[in-house]
């Protein structure tokens, strides 16, 4: 450069060439970010319907139309995510009022491509009948050589999780609203799902049997007599699983087992027993009274074996609102009895007409016996669509209507932090305080399939310390008329007056939290508190006359870690429990 050019560059003539520059590039910038931001829209909103589209694909037996709808979001998302996930891209995310938008809409992009290169080919390639029976076996070899698939498929899910995670739909244009929204809600589902099942591929080839017989106590919980994780468990069969094929090994009742007894048949902790009583070790009807279903598990095996001497690998327990879910997958059954159990009449008349059309509990035994052979038969044929089937259960998981617990350390670790090991999680995770309400009936009868209960967290964060009170409206639906017509094995009015039920309910904070007070139908009252799981505990009891309501509130004071994503679990009843949390406006 000459130096006559040098020596004409003034500082005003030096500042119009910087300005030039940087003019230059932002406009650059505005232009290719304007390019990709087209081409990222345009891609991103034919990219996100498909993901809805291949959901339902993935039941049908159009693998080709699946393979198809795979091909086509690979190309969309890996077009979408080359126009958006750029060096550009990034710098102009720095900006003012437009950088989170941009942001939301390039993790938007890497979410879509992660789907759908790592995430659902590795499904799509799946064949749905390695995962059902065939003539009542597993293909355990088959299900085992998934395991490497489905943790690549987890690995990419988390990914695509991660890249979602803080992207507010709200923040996107107006035409990617609805289908990110679409796709933060497919993410959430799908990738907790992947991760677990990550985790018990490789365990899975075990528990069915591939290196020796594995027998599973099933609990069947009879929600007519609410207990806390659900209801008594007065049929109980014995599965065993032996390289992938499943049979009944056993069948047993409540009545098969010693019960009435003096002391618990094993030691129990104080804090249970001053929470639900030592009936918990003495009946096994009330082995499932609290929600820790790894107690439920142990004493569920000290039973049977003390009755039958056989080994227990481990426990499940279902109910019937989750065999309705089911038949919904496999179809209507017949019983020996000539009873169809479709999905729309399998709790009616399992708890509640049966008792009615069969008064002496010897012929009930027989009447369960048989329907869970017939359903065991169903299940275990295979004839059904493996998706809808699976459907059905991860509801009945959400809804914790099925539990699981193993005695074998490597396989009960595969599922930490699932919800099949019981309502309340360990500890809760800082973000997330859970608070639980759960049901124990003491009327002695099967009149909780008219109880219909509602709970409410109302959490107050204007104070130093959030507060939490679990507001429980719980109502006896059935009246004088229907009450004075029910056999006496679902109302003897053993306790109380005809119709009236009588009702325990444990009340269990967060993790952390201290008891504060409690109130029934809004009058402070003294109540037995206690520890459990490592969580206070409130202890309630109210009887509720025919069409009587009652509310019972509990209150904790939680910790300044606290999240603000409050949950609450309880008791799966008969009838839908509606819950809500809402947040207290500060005045």
């Amino acid at each position: 450069m000459s130096q006559p050019f040098l020596a004409r560059l003034t500082p005003v003539r030096i500042a119009w060439i910087a300005l030039a520059v940087i003019a230059a590039f932002l406009l650059a910038l505005i232009v290719a970010v304007g390019v990709g931001a087209f081409i990222a829209q345009k891609e991103l909103r034919a990219a996100v319907p498909l993901v809805a589209k291949m959901q339902s694909q993935f039941g049908s037996d159009d693998r080709a139309a699946l393979a198809a709808s795979v091909d086509s979001l690979q190309q969309h998302a890996s077009a979408a995510r080359g126009a958006a996930d750029t060096p550009l891209w990034w710098v102009a995310e720095q900006a003012p009022f437009v950088g989170s938008t941009l942001h939301a809409v390039r993790s938007s992009t890497i979410a879509v491509d992660e789907l759908a290169s790592g995430v659902l080919p590795v499904l799509s390639d799946v064949d749905p009948a390695v995962l059902k029976p065939q003539g009542g076996a597993f293909d355990v070899a088959a299900l085992s050589q998934l395991a490497e698939p489905v943790s690549t498929a987890a690995v990419a899910g988390e990914q695509a999780a991660d890249a979602l995670h803080g992207v507010n739909a709200a923040e996107l244009p107006g035409a990617l609203q609805q289908p990110i929204s679409q796709l933060v809600g497919a993410v959430t589902a799908l990738q907790p799902a992947l991760s677990r099942a990550a985790e018990v591929m490789p365990v899975l080839p075990a528990m069915m049997g591939q290196d020796g017989p594995q027998d599973y106590l099933l609990l069947v919980q009879n929600n007519a007599e609410a207990r806390g994780t659900g209801g008594i468990p007065a049929s109980v069969v014995m599965l065993r699983f032996d390289a992938g094929k499943l049979s009944i090994a056993a069948q047993a009742t409540s009545r098969d087992f010693t019960n009435k007894r003096a002391t618990p048949i094993m030691p129990l902790d104080p804090e249970v027993v001053k929470l639900f009583d030592d009936k918990v070790g003495r009946y096994s009807q009330d082995i499932t009274s609290t929600p820790d279903f790894a107690l439920s598990a142990e004493l569920a095996k000290q039973f049977w074996t003390e009755s039958f001497g056989t080994p227990v690998n481990g426990v499940i327990s279902i109910d019937p609102v989750m065999l309705s879910y089911i038949l919904e997958a496999t179809g209507p059954i017949t019983l020996a009895t000539g009873d169809e159990l479709t999905s729309s009449d399998a709790v009616k008349i399992l708890l509640s007409d049966v008792y009615a059309r069969y008064p002496k509990n010897a012929d009930q035994d027989a009447f369960f016996s048989s329907a869970a052979v017939e359903v065991f038969d169903a299940v275990s044929s295979g004839d059904f669509s493996p998706v809808p089937f699976a459907g059905a259960v991860v509801k009945a998981v959400d809804e914790h209507r099925v539990l699981f617990h193993s005695f074998d350390e490597n396989v009960e670790s595969a599922f930490a932090g699932s919800r099949l090991l019981g309502p309340l999680p360990a500890t809760d995770d800082p973000a997330t305080p859970t608070l639980g309400v759960f049901v124990n009936d003491l009327t002695e009868g099967k009149l909780s399939y008219y109880t219909w209960m509602s709970a409410e967290v109302q959490v107050n964060r204007c104070a130093a310390l959030p507060t939490y009170t679990t507001v429980v409206t719980f109502v006896n639906g059935v009246d004088r008329a229907t009450s004075d017509g029910l056999v006496d094995y679902v109302d003897g009015a053993r306790h109380y007056d005809k119709g009236t039920i009588g009702t325990d309910l444990q009340f269990y904070g967060p993790s952390g939290s201290t008891f504060v007070g409690a109130a029934l139908d809004g009058v402070d009252v003294s109540i037995t508190t206690g520890e459990h799981l490592g969580r206070p505990v409130g202890r309630m009891w109210v009887v509720n006359p025919p069409q009587f309501v009652h509310t019972l509130a509990v209150q904790f004071q939680g910790t300044a870690d606290d999240g603000d994503d409050v949950a609450i679990v309880h008791t799966p009843m008969v009838n839908p429990v509606n819950t809500t949390v809402v947040e207290v406006p500060c005045s």
